[in-house]
């Protein structure tokens, strides 16, 4: 469990301090960058177990796995719940007195939220507080800009404070999103040039026209770009991946999704910067055809994010009591396993960061019958 008191109206969630994960951000070399990942990192993995523990439907970072390439520059966890987005907006500071959140989570066209939650975090008590929430509506009607760090703040008279009643929303049609302006096209050499002028910018956020800003990272390969640029890392190759994982059977996600009824399938990763694919597979002792899921995020410094999720192919829900697993190849170690109840629709090991070149095997289980599929991170 990650809520450790049981307080519907603002909850407080179990956020432990992690050293390994400090030390896997060691080759950011701008201190304030890496702890804002190292915070956000953290805070993520609380404020998903929250969710997926209350929503019925799949939880998923949103646009990627991997969102160093998002936060060393600009603060908000933003999550799709189904088929709506929320940004969690974290801070130290400990008078809860107003929310604010940088313009793009806001005013970029794919990138605005549904709902924006604040939330209060201490470090030295291990806890992430959600004190108030608001949505798009009132943030760019009833909220305050502010041209000097580009951010809508909004007071905590206006936000609502009772947890419940989110839930409760969350149940009743989606509101319609303010409009906002579109974004100019760049160019690949303008998107060079503006890349090549911030890689050493105090601010890059700042340090451009708002729309040339959106425009640049809002598009996933020029902001992981500049992001590598900018901290120095080494870009990952992935045609040894690609060529390792994609063996007969193994289908790109956009070719196995367009087969079928893509809309099950929402919590599938097809961004950009995600690489997936998929495999069908049938147990001997079942006549239900499964769909075995492998997403990974190329990091930097040859690191990988992964996901591996489990769905039926043509049922609505898996088959009870099937078990998906992970471990160790070389040791049998198992890492995680995920039992399926009576209802679900899918099911998932959480993301994890390896190393490249871990061999893994991932099992799949029904009553006495095991299918084994390995890979190579």
């Amino acid at each position: 469990m990650s809520v450790f008191l049981d307080n519907p109206v603002q909850p407080i969630l179990v956020m432990p301090t992690d050293l390994p994960e400090w030390q896997a951000y060691d080759s950011i070399s701008d201190p304030a960058a890496r702890w804002r990942i190292y915070l956000h990192r953290i805070g993520l993995k609380a404020i998903m177990a929250w969710l997926q523990e209350e929503f019925e439907q799949p939880v998923l970072p949103w646009p990627h796995a991997a969102l160093f390439d998002v936060w060393h520059t600009t603060d908000g966890l933003c999550l799709q719940l189904g088929e709506r987005k929320l940004t969690v907006i974290l801070s130290e500071t400990i008078a809860m007195a107003d929310i604010e959140v940088p313009q793009e989570w806001v005013d970029l066209p794919n990138w605005r939220t549904d709902y924006y939650l604040a939330a209060h975090i201490n470090v030295d008590e291990q806890q992430l507080i959600l004190w108030g929430y608001t949505n798009h509506h009132t943030l760019k009607t009833q909220g305050s800009y502010i041209p000097s760090n580009r951010t809508y703040r909004l007071n905590a008279d206006s936000l609502v404070q009772d947890f419940s009643a989110f839930w409760v929303a969350q149940q009743l049609p989606a509101a319609t999103l303010m409009p906002v302006d579109p974004l100019p096209e760049l160019s690949p050499t303008q998107a060079e040039s503006l890349i090549h002028q911030l890689v050493s910018a105090p601010e890059p956020r700042l340090a451009l026209p708002f729309s040339q800003w959106g425009s640049l990272f809002s598009n996933d390969n020029w902001r992981q770009k500049f992001y590598q640029q900018r901290h120095g890392l080494t870009p990952v190759s992935v045609q040894d991946w690609l060529n390792q994982i994609y063996r007969q059977e193994w289908q790109p996600a956009h070719v196995l999704l367009a087969e079928m009824n893509s809309v099950r399938f929402r919590s599938v990763a097809t961004t950009p910067a995600v690489l997936t694919c998929g495999k069908k597979i049938v147990l001997d002792n079942s006549d239900n055809e499964l769909l075995l899921m492998f997403s990974v995020d190329m990091e930097a410094d040859n690191r990988r994010n992964i996901r591996i999720q489990l769905y039926p192919s043509s049922e609505q829900t898996l088959p009870a009591q099937v078990i998906l697993s992970l471990e160790i190849s070389q040791t049998g170690k198992l890492l995680k396993s995920i039992t399926a109840g009576l209802n679900d629709s899918f099911i998932q090991i959480p993301p994890f960061r390896c190393q490249a070149g871990q061999q893994l095997r991932v099992n799949i289980q029904l009553d006495n019958t095991v299918h084994r599929e390995e890979f190579l991170s």
